[in-house]
């Protein structure tokens, strides 16, 4: 949301709360934008009506939440300070969630007892407990006291306690094995809980039949995953989960799983240099299958671009999808000269290059999947990213829920234009532009880039954010009643240009699905201006129309290359020399 528009979101909160017939008070117009993703606008609205109000206790918990939102930990712990007294639970365990995530383990062990006195039955405080229970025995209890006031989510906790106490033992503890029994008995049935156990036995009683438990290899890699997502300020939790998977394949070298949880464990992070996450990307490779030659690692972007086509192509997935992670991880260390870490955290992925660190809200499985394995996707796109210069400007048109546009302005620097018609992604688009603070730097339109400008139908298949496949209507499409569609307005890229409402754009991305002449035929001044550097366009150019379009972008003095897989162009602005005699 602009600044105007928090202003005036602002000033109708005071009138109701100001006014004789006020129904709304302003903390709950702020929860309204806080639920809409509008954090920075709930944010600056509530900070205005607390320095008028400072008395208004419900507004300032509201404040600490957005605060918390928007991962100002130290604004969050100022905007609830005054609130500490009051002995209400929600007010009790937000302090000891920012305490948590100040890493004042002891404060927030403190602050979550209290919300339990003020209501035993606060699942969420309980919950909490688990990951800071000192003893096996107090974790299990924590969990089950978890499970009995919050029947709704069992298997949560249970993969809680299972992850931690897993973490913690040398052998899988007698008390975790009894509580399962315990749940199993109670008719709680949840299978991580089972997988887990079985990824995590004693070491000397491994088997090599090359199975664990009966549970195939995705599942436990999303158990992994969901552990160091959970616990991503234990360390105790990655080293022991480490330790006990290294024994695993020590044991028995010759099954793939434990090298593959030992990859999907280092990669996390990257370090330019350092080949450790390669190393364990070889032990997986080494079984055959996704890499030709492990000595490929060696060029880890050819690496990634080799194992996302056998992900693609439907063999060997899981490994080819997790090694390929691993070498578009490396790959950018070893191009921008920084470390590159990629981290879960509940609902967001949490990347940080160097010293920047932008977090996408992932609120869908889809989006949560791409974002848990970002690098394998379009490493060739990464690769063009790092070479922005500080002064560009990047127009992403078919932005998405904004996964490029966050990393361009927020790990690069750059301005970004991002153009996105589908209402479910544009709402999570402009979530974590929020959530990033940067509304300074991202501009946000709901339109399609097309050639004329007109209100037209963005057809689609529904679903959730993250959703792709939407297509603008052109000039010769047929008024189709049977597809869903929503009326969006398109606008050509020149016409955006010239009235000033985004800055010219010294770089172009193009992911829009099929429309791509409509947004070429309307953007042709732009692409005729030697401001503009270079343009990645997503194009099925071995098609006669996709070919076209590669012509026609080229008729402006660019050249085309493969980027990473067949679909992805990278056309950059040829100088040619001036004729002579």
């Amino acid at each position: 949301m602009q600044r105007a528009e928090a202003v005036s979101a602002a000033r109708i909160g005071c009138a109701m709360d100001q006014g004789s017939k006020a129904t709304v008070p302003v903390y709950a117009v702020a929860e309204q934008l806080r639920r809409g993703g509008r954090f920075a606008a709930a944010s600056e609205m509530l900070e205005q009506h607390c320095r008028r109000r400072p008395d208004d206790l419900q507004a300032r918990y509201v404040l600490a939440v957005v605060r918390r939102d928007l991962d100002d930990l130290a604004g969050a712990a100022v905007a609830i300070r005054p609130l500490l007294g009051m002995p209400q639970a929600p007010v009790q365990h937000l302090a000891g969630l920012i305490a948590l995530d100040l890493g004042r383990e002891e404060r927030a062990v403190g602050r979550l007892r209290r919300a339990l006195v003020c209501d035993p039955a606060h699942p969420g405080a309980w919950q909490s407990l688990v990951v800071l229970s000192a003893s096996e025995a107090r974790a299990v209890a924590w969990a089950k006291a978890a499970m009995a006031v919050d029947p709704g989510d069992p298997g949560g906790c249970i993969d809680l306690v299972c992850t931690l106490l897993a973490a913690r033992s040398a052998t899988v503890a007698p008390g975790l094995m009894a509580a399962l029994a315990t749940l199993r008995h109670e008719g709680i049935e949840f299978s991580a809980a089972g997988a887990l156990s079985e990824l995590m036995p004693d070491w000397r009683a491994v088997g090599s039949d090359g199975g664990v438990g009966g549970f195939g290899a995705a599942e436990l890699l999303g158990l992994i995953g969901s552990a160091l997502s959970r616990f991503r300020s234990a360390l105790a939790v990655e080293s022991g989960m480490t330790r006990r998977i290294t024994r695993l394949a020590v044991w028995d070298p010759g099954r793939r799983l434990p090298w593959l949880g030992l990859l999907v464990l280092r990669s996390e992070r990257a370090r330019p240099g350092d080949g450790g996450l390669l190393r364990a990307a070889a032990r997986v490779a080494a079984f055959g299958g996704v890499l030709e030659d492990t000595a490929r690692l060696a060029r880890p972007f050819e690496a990634c671009v080799q194992a996302k086509a056998v992900a693609a192509a439907g063999r060997d997935v899981d490994p080819a999808i997790r090694i390929g992670h691993a070498a578009g991880l490396q790959a950018l260390a070893e191009r921008v000269g920084r470390p590159v870490e990629l981290r879960m955290a509940g609902e967001r992925r949490l990347v940080t290059l160097g010293d920047r660190r932008i977090a996408y809200h992932a609120p869908s499985d889809g989006v949560a999947g791409f974002a848990s394995v970002l690098f394998l996707f379009e490493p060739g796109l990464w690769r063009w990213m790092a070479g922005f210069r500080p002064d560009d400007v990047l127009l992403d048109i078919g932005a998405n829920v904004g996964i490029y546009t966050i990393a361009a302005a927020g790990l690069f620097g750059v301005r970004v234009a991002a153009l996105e018609p589908y209402g479910p992604n544009l709402a999570v688009l402009r979530r974590n532009v929020a959530i990033n603070r940067l509304a300074d730097r991202v501009t946000v339109l709901p339109v399609a880039a097309t050639d004329v400008e007109r209100t037209g139908r963005l057809y689609h298949e529904g679903g959730e954010a993250g959703a792709a496949s939407q297509h603008f209507e052109t000039a010769v499409d047929g008024a189709d009643e049977s597809e869903p569609f929503d009326r969006v307005e398109g606008v050509p890229v020149d016409v955006l240009v010239e009235r000033g409402t985004i800055p010219f754009p010294t770089r172009i991305k193009i992911d829009v699905d099929g429309n791509e002449r409509a947004v070429i035929e309307g953007m042709t001044r732009t692409l005729a201006d030697p401001r503009l550097h270079s343009v990645r366009l997503e194009v099925r150019w071995k098609r006669p129309e996709g070919r076209a379009v590669v012509e026609r972008v080229e008729s402006f003095g660019f050249r085309a290359a493969i980027d990473d897989d067949a679909k992805n162009l990278l056309f950059t602005r040829v100088d040619f020399p001036s004729k002579t005699g």
